[in-house]
């Protein structure tokens, strides 16, 4: 099982939106092109298009901290902070 708790949102033009999360369960792969479910409305779907290591460069890493890239709407990406998202 993957499962991600969304911490931030933030929207790099051109690209799409960032789903900026911990992962809380990391007992699956997350690959580009898988698709995560709302754990509160699984009808609620994201495809991964890229996968993004924050705070890398920095002193202090933490390595269960990513970013995911997609495409949704302004309205779902906002609506997500708190969320958990989980591997379908």
């Amino acid at each position: 099982m993957f499962e991600l708790e969304v911490k931030d949102v933030f929207k790099i033009t051109g690209r799409g939106y960032v789903i900026a999360g911990e992962i809380t369960e990391s007992g699956a792969i997350l690959r580009n092109g898988d698709t995560l479910i709302n754990k509160e409305d699984r009808e609620q779907k994201i495809t991964v298009n890229s996968i993004e290591m924050l705070n890398y460069g920095s002193a202090q890493r933490k390595l269960n901290h990513i970013g995911i890239l997609t495409d949704i709407s302004d309205e779902a990406a906002k609506a997500l902070v708190g969320k958990r998202l989980c591997k379908e």
